[in-house]
């Protein structure tokens, strides 16, 4: 039993440096990442703050053998390196959840340079316990400020690891937490300290995993996005709008069919980039006519589709008017000529399923066609 019970006690410095070496390994992992993903803000930071521990740790760790000379001026310095890198972590983690807090920098900067002068005024830092209970509870606030943000942000970017990283800070900041209770209650042992350290070995590896997750997540859900983007004109493409069109094609729901008028002339007159830039305002225009819950797509050259969701078809003939007035109201500067746009557009609302949305979308099509037929620039409803 005595023997089972030797081999789970651990030692502090060993800890301390294994911590140190968790840490390390961080840096390098995140420093990879940063070097390929430069356009992730927080990255380098985390990189630093990680850097950072991982100096203090081996520090404290040399202080715990007492194989440093000048062991009044190391303290000092591993405080500091320790209160400043987790500063550092979470204005890392907090920019790489969201840029809004950017602005925060500054302020969490000067938190490092109070605790030192609250130091060298009060000399707690020369002390042992009052030196570790303060980097314990600086660490704690720390992390439990980017738990926060990283979970204030989750419905800004609704990533499955956001929510992972915010329960690993949380559970990392309870621990810094329990152990600064310790400390302060004398309630602290060194073997007690060695356990919560090795915990926190495992939640370095856990943050840093989930960090390179978020980047990957990112990554993937940049290409889905660009490939469901119209490059030209930034609204969506075939694959956005069938990919978020219900399932099934119900009543209550309306598709337009929207044409650019004498988009070859267009073209003939003012060339293709004069044709591309026709596209691009008549998309932004119809976007900015639409509803939240509408959706809207280029189907392919001059042609716009629009899903007009849960309308009446009053309603719908309501809105595909303003749609075309919209465009109507557009005059496009083309070196000095004035380019009028207008658009024929074609609408059937869904009174009921049995139709593909294939269906639905070939009679909108017919209807728009009828537009062209009679004149251009005016709406025509298919009667189904």
């Amino acid at each position: 039993m005595s023997n089972s019970i030797s081999m789970l006690m651990l030692d502090l410095p060993t800890v301390l440096f294994l911590y140190s070496t968790s840490l390390i390994a961080g840096t390098c992992a995140v420093l990879n990442a940063w070097r390929h993903q430069r356009n992730e803000t927080g990255l380098g930071r985390i990189a630093l703050a990680l850097a950072v521990l991982a100096v203090g740790g081996v520090l404290a760790g040399l202080s715990e053998l007492e194989l440093l000379p000048w062991p009044f001026l190391w303290r000092y310095v591993h405080f500091v390196l320790g209160v400043g890198g987790y500063a550092a972590l979470w204005s890392g983690l907090a920019e790489l959840s969201s840029p809004r807090w950017r602005a925060w920098r500054l302020r969490v900067a000067l938190v490092p340079l109070l605790w030192l002068l609250v130091g060298m005024f009060t000399g707690f830092i020369a002390h042992n316990e009052q030196r570790a209970a303060v980097f314990h509870f600086n660490a704690f606030s720390f992390l439990l400020a980017a738990a926060f943000c990283m979970w204030h942000d989750r419905h800004a970017e609704p990533l499955a690891s956001r929510l992972l990283l915010s329960l690993t800070l949380l559970v990392s900041a309870l621990l810094y937490g329990s152990e600064c209770y310790w400390i302060v209650s004398s309630a602290w042992s060194r073997q007690l300290l060695s356990w919560a350290f090795f915990a926190q070995i495992i939640c370095n590896f856990t943050l840093v995993l989930l960090v390179l997750t978020i980047l990957s997540e990112r990554s993937a859900v940049r290409l889905r996005q660009a490939s469901e983007r119209d490059e030209l004109t930034g609204v969506g493409n075939r694959r956005y709008l069938f990919a978020r069109l219900p399932v099934q094609a119900e009543a209550g729901n309306a598709i337009i069919m929207a044409d650019v008028d004498h988009f070859k002339r267009v073209n003939d007159c003012f060339g293709h980039l004069g044709g591309d830039r026709v596209l691009a305002v008549a998309a932004q225009a119809l976007q900015a006519t639409l509803r939240e819950q509408d959706l809207i797509a280029r189907f392919g050259g001059e042609e716009f589709v629009i899903f007009l969701a849960q309308v009446s078809q009053a309603e719908a003939r309501s809105l595909a008017e303003r749609l075309r007035l919209q465009l109507a109201a557009q005059e496009i500067d083309m070196a000095g000529e004035k380019c009028k746009v207008t658009v024929s557009i074609g609408l059937v609302w869904l009174d009921g399923p049995g139709r593909s949305w294939d269906e639905w979308l070939n009679l909108a099509d017919a209807a728009c066609y009828q537009a062209k037929q009679q004149g251009r620039n005016r709406v025509c409803e298919h009667e189904v």
